[in-house]
């Protein structure tokens, strides 16, 4: 039976993956394909228009598991010691996800609209640090939820 309370941990992990999933294909598989197949004016042009996009999918993704995070907190009623350490790594990956998208993203943005920029190779790969961070302490995030879950504190 699909109950509210199954039907927000749905939205809740849908989100998960499609904020971390994002993210990942981009750093992972999108840019190094680009990186090695297009010059830099072409590459810098797709690359503002998947920042743009993305950055305003990872955000919205983030939005929703802010949401859905809080309604799942309602539902436990009472807060176990891990899942404060899950929302503190929480905290941490909005502050980094907002640092990388809309500060290091606007500058990326900013700097490529005139086309090749010898600055724009440091922004990217700060960018892609910033990912990498987000997406560890995702994974911790995650893992830190598989304990509650199977430890009954979810339930």
């Amino acid at each position: 039976m699909l109950t509210a309370r199954i039907a927000v941990l749905f939205v809740h992990v849908t989100a998960v993956i499609v904020a971390l999933g994002g993210s990942l294909f981009s750093t992972f598989a999108l840019a190094p394909i680009l990186a090695e197949e297009l010059e830099p004016a072409a590459r810098i042009r797709v690359l503002r228009r998947v920042i743009r996009r993305l950055g305003a999918i990872v955000l919205t993704a983030l939005g929703v598991l802010l949401l859905t995070g809080i309604v799942n907190v309602v539902y436990l009623g009472a807060i176990p010691a891990a899942l404060i350490v899950k929302l503190v790594l929480v905290a941490a990956v909005f502050v980094l996800a907002l640092y990388q998208y809309g500060n290091l993203g606007a500058e990326i943005w900013r700097l490529s609209a005139a086309g090749p920029n010898p600055e724009l190779l440091a922004l990217q790969a700060r960018f892609r640090r910033v990912g990498l961070m987000v997406g560890g302490l995702v994974l911790a995030i995650v893992y830190i939820s598989l304990g509650l879950t199977r430890g009954g504190a979810l339930r």
